[in-house]
């Protein structure tokens, strides 16, 4: 898991950075919203962390950058401006602030490495988060970012009903009215249908609920045939969505 903190204080970074690497995460440190771009802009960490002061000043430019990449948790300490920038001891309020961050770290380097570990399979659907691969029917099937993440999230509740606004909460992160999550997802969904080749009940895995939301099952025994075209490696099709607007 990398982490990328964004302190404008050097002690401090470095002192987080020491913290958090004894979890076994990567961590970088830079100390401006600048150069955080610029690191954003080559690869997209798994948790960023960023100075509240940073934060007020540059709140704009991070939602901007936010919402062209990938979903992360970000976490705020609010209390290092209380701090000396140069002290060399921890005072004990100094060191519950390191404990939670570390406690917070762990807890989300166990929640990634679980899934990343793990195959996910439904049926003769096997998904791969840690490769971010999807094979159906013995086929590989390349999948743009945001059809993979719903994808993923399906079938991590597999056979359980999903609401379209959940769907658009969890995988997005983004919240609205029933009836634009709805056409958020609608369009998603008919996407991965084409892709996998799930374009008749004999074969779809992913099953409209009408008036609830969407549910990923095998068809019922005896109706999952093998369809005659999966598109496997294909490029994006033309006209696909690069990602959601805000609902």
């Amino acid at each position: 898991m990398e982490v990328l903190i964004v302190n404008p204080l050097p002690l401090w970074a470095q002192r987080i950075k020491a913290r958090l690497r004894s979890t076994g995460a990567k961590v970088s440190v830079v100390d401006n919203w600048n150069h955080a771009t610029e690191i954003l802009e080559e690869a997209w960490p798994d948790i960023l962390i960023i100075e509240d002061r940073i934060l007020e000043k540059d709140a704009a430019g991070l939602l901007v950058t936010l919402r062209q990449g990938e979903w992360l948790p970000v976490i705020v300490p609010t209390d290092l401006g209380h701090l000396s920038g140069d002290s060399e001891t921890i005072s004990p309020r100094a060191e519950e602030i390191l404990r939670r961050l570390e406690m917070i770290v762990t807890r989300l380097l166990g929640v990634f490495e679980s899934a990343g570990k793990q195959s996910i399979r439904v049926g003769r659907l096997t998904i791969d988060p840690s490769r971010k691969e999807v094979v159906f029917a013995a086929r590989r099937v390349r999948l743009p970012p945001n059809q993979f993440r719903l994808l993923l999230y399906l079938a991590l509740n597999a056979g359980r009903v999903i609401e379209q606004r959940e769907l658009v909460r969890e995988v997005w992160g983004l919240t609205g009215s029933e009836t634009e999550a709805r056409e958020l997802i609608k369009t998603y969904v008919r996407l991965i249908r084409r892709k996998l080749g799930w374009t008749d009940e004999a074969n779809n895995y992913l099953q409209s609920v009408r008036g609830f939301g969407y549910m990923l099952r095998p068809p019922p025994r005896g109706r999952d045939k093998r369809p005659n075209h999966v598109g496997s490696d294909q490029p994006p099709e033309k006209g696909e969505p690069a990602g959601p607007a805000t609902p």
